[in-house]
């Protein structure tokens, strides 16, 4: 009969599979439980009394799902067949909701199934249960049987109530899951219409539906097997011996039924308690895994809390003000690290004693005010005040107080952050100087294009009117000229690094090129009591590089540490080279004083240079970049710096056959100088040229409109139209020059220029040029084109 446990929100059905003995009845059980899942698999128990042998049943909860807030469970049960153990058949149908009969489907067997049959009529009977009204489920077993019964012939004999009927072979487990199924439906569907629990079901077929899913997806299938699987055996095993007339109640008949009804009853029972005992210790263990889980989250909150609190700490240590707590008696109770590097005071020194001692006599009062304004929970901003460091110098200072509650919001402490103003005056006068820095690197890339187009007629002027001079006035004129020649070698590294020329590619020897440096700073080492020492690698093959760049990188390297070296007491300077697979390298290592970490850092940065002579390691980090390579450098206390420049190895273009001269060769020259134009002018034509000046792009055009031309000079910054309109202009409408023009430019280290240069890949001049390197220049150009 069905059950309500209000206590444990649960609907209990009890289902009993009866039939004959040795017909698969405990079988079914058995795969039953095997098809369980883990989690919702009960307890096998086997009851075994003195009267009959084992008596197999089921407490296994299978969670149909929940309707008015109770889980529908069912309770299985077998029943033992053989005929004598009727007494046990019937106390165990007492209270069933449905019945499956598993007949055996031999031929033999059909008598046994007819008499089981009849007898589960009887017996229901006897627990006032109507066989023709019960949920009744009939299975067909051991159908692998040779002599099994057809189940048209079975059907005619047993299935009285034409209800559901299932093929199986159990020890299969083939249909067993689906008998399952029908009998489960059709017991809570039944159910469910006599206590009328139907009627506030919407879908009511729906909600059967459900339960089959439900019970699917709580079991899976036994494994497919060539030959039968019996079954597992095992099982919880109940005894129940030793009953007597004194076990019963006083003044109770003996009576045999009554003590074997009492046996199976109070087995059942301590396997119902056994269950009820293992869900509260399963749920115990969920509790202890829930206890588990919680502590281990108080332990990472603890762990977090903990994290938090050292972050804090870290971040109020790593701020840049000084942050100080104290208390209302004004003693102080914390101490950061920016306020033992404002105040001079280490932490273990002032926590403990008065706050009034950071601040001077004329600010005696201050601390006493602000006091009482915080205690009331007020917050005071940036207090303009002054402050006492440990030395006794004053500082110029603002200070934030603030409240310290507590968790009754009561104020327990108070804080104050500390700012250093005159840190903050200093960093706003740096501030100013960077911005003044940044100006001038605004304006000296222009300012420096100017001073190279001064200088490039005067460098092309000197030596037309050397070569044309009287023979009495060419020497004053020479010392004249040489006031220029000056001028451009202090500016040489400027324009070096600001207006650098296209890399004129030629196989030269890096040892001879340091020979040469090395001969050119002779005088400049005597005077500075340096030696200079070469180790050359003799294997060093020649490669590939701009010699003339090379050569200068080398100066500049060669006089950095002539005056490095000139600071120390060894006062001496070792430069030596060597081959390696991937290229060359020279290396200069002086014994002067050590560069700092952050000297380091910038000693190749044009931004952070102080003068000229502190250019030279730009200029070498320049042309090492432009061969493919780099500069480093490395310092020590007591050896002084090495540094090391390497350049990749290269094959130097094939050597075109260069014109011997410029005879007939008709050149457009373009540059808004007048001056400089006059003397391009001047010096082109004394090369036997045709020149054809122009001062500004658009007149270009119409004179390239207008005329042939064999090559073009012309500048990039012009008024109008520039230089790379003037080509992208050539590139549209005569594509056959675009490869025959020379820039000029005293600005490429302008970045809309410098990607112009880059991307077009021509030839370019750095202004100010002499005549041999403008010649050479024009000439280079004449033979890529003739070649």
């Amino acid at each position: 009969m069905v059950q309500f446990n209000t206590r444990a929100n649960e609907i209990l059905l009890k289902l009993v599979y009866y039939g004959p003995g040795l017909s698969g009845k405990t079988t079914n059980l058995q795969a039953l439980h095997a098809m369980c899942s883990e989690s919702n698999r009960g307890e096998m128990f086997s009851v075994n009394t003195q009267e009959d042998r084992t008596l197999f049943f089921d407490l296994l909860p299978i969670n149909l799902g929940y309707i008015y807030g109770n889980a529908i469970h069912l309770q299985i049960y077998t029943v033992p067949g053989q005929v004598q153990y009727d007494a046990s058949r019937r106390v165990v149908l007492g209270g069933s909701d449905g019945v499956v009969f598993v007949a055996d489907s031999s031929e033999a067997k059909m008598q046994e199934n007819v008499d089981s049959l009849s007898n589960l009529y009887h017996n229901l009977n006897a627990n006032r249960l109507n066989i023709k009204q019960i949920p009744f489920v009939l299975q067909y077993n051991k159908r692998d049987l040779p002599d099994a019964m057809p189940v048209g012939v079975m059907n005619r004999r047993l299935n009285f109530r034409s209800v559901p009927y299932f093929e199986s072979m159990a020890n299969r487990g083939e249909g067993v899951l689906d008998t399952f199924l029908a009998i489960a439906r059709e017991t809570v569907g039944t159910t469910f219409k006599k206590y009328h629990l139907d009627k506030k079901i919407k879908d009511f077929d729906e909600m059967l539906n459900l339960i089959d899913s439900n019970i699917k997806a709580s079991m899976h299938e036994l494994p497919r097997a060539a030959e039968p699987v019996a079954p597992p055996q095992e099982s919880t095993v109940l005894r129940h011996s030793g009953v007597s007339i004194t076990d019963l109640a006083p003044g109770k008949v003996a009576d045999a039924q009554d003590l074997l009804e009492d046996a199976l009853t109070s087995n059942m029972e301590t396997a119902r308690l056994y269950t009820e005992l293992r869900t509260v210790k399963d749920s115990l263990e969920k509790k202890n895994e829930e206890l588990r889980q919680i502590y281990g989250q108080l332990e990472r909150a603890n762990q977090d809390n903990l994290k938090t609190r050292r972050y804090l700490e870290g971040l109020i240590q790593s701020v840049g003000e000084a942050i100080v707590s104290f208390s209302s008696d004004g003693r102080i109770l914390t101490w950061n690290a920016a306020a033992e590097r404002i105040f001079g005071y280490a932490r273990a020194e002032i926590v403990g004693r008065t706050l009034h001692q950071l601040a001077p006599a004329s600010c005696a009062g201050e601390l006493d005010q602000v006091m009482a304004q915080v205690g009331r929970g007020q917050v005071i901003r940036d207090v303009p005040t002054v402050r006492l460091r440990k030395d006794g110098t004053e500082f110029p200072a603002k200070v934030t107080y603030a409240p310290i509650r507590g968790s009754d919001d009561r104020v327990l402490a108070y804080s104050a952050l500390i700012r250093d103003e005159g840190e903050r005056q200093s960093l706003e006068a740096r501030l100013a100087d960077a911005q003044g820095a940044a100006v001038l690197t605004r304006i000296l890339p222009p300012m420096l294009n100017e001073v190279a187009n001064r200088l490039s007629p005067m460098t092309l002027q000197r030596d037309l009117l050397l070569g044309e001079a009287d023979p009495v006035v060419a020497p004053r004129l020479a010392k004249v000229l040489a006031g220029v020649d000056h001028a451009q070698m202090l500016l040489k590294p400027l324009f070096m690094l600001f207006s650098p020329s296209s890399l004129r590619m030629a196989n030269a020897s890096l040892n001879e090129l340091v020979q040469e440096s090395a001969r050119r700073v002779e005088g400049e080492a005597a005077a500075a009591g340096v030696s200079v020492e070469l180790s050359l690698d003799p294997a060093l093959q020649p490669t590939a590089m701009d010699a003339g760049m090379v050569l200068e990188a080398t100066l500049c390297l060669l006089r950095t540490g002539i005056r490095a070296s000139a600071r120390s007491a060894a006062k001496r300077l070792r430069v030596g080279t060597r081959q390696t697979s991937t290229g060359q390298q020279l290396v200069a290592q002086d014994t002067g004083p050590a560069l700092s970490e952050e000297e380091s850092r910038r000693v190749f940065d044009p931004a952070q240079a102080t003068d000229v002579d502190s250019l030279g390691m730009c200029v070498v980090a320049s042309v090492a970049k432009a061969h493919g390579g780099k500069v480093t450098v490395r310092s020590q206390e007591g050896l002084g710096n090495a540094y090391l420049v390497e350049l990749s190895m290269a094959e130097a273009p094939p050597s075109p056959s260069v014109p011997a001269n410029l005879e007939g060769a008709r050149i457009l020259v373009v540059d808004d100088e007048q001056f400089l134009l006059e003397c391009l002018v001047d010096a082109i034509e004394s090369w036997g040229s045709q020149v054809t000046p122009c001062s500004l792009a658009a007149e270009a055009i119409q004179k390239l409109q207008g005329g042939a031309y064999d090559l073009i000079v012309s500048d990039i910054r012009m008024p109008g139209l520039t230089g790379i309109q003037l080509f992208e202009w050539i590139k549209e409408h005569q594509p056959a020059m675009a490869s025959r023009i020379l820039f000029t430019t005293g600005d490429s280290f302008d970045p809309e220029t410098r990607a112009f240069l880059e991307q077009a890949k021509l030839p370019h001049l750095g202004k100010p040029f002499d005549l041999k390197k403008l010649r050479q220049a024009i000439l280079d150009l004449k033979a890529s084109r003739a070649n």
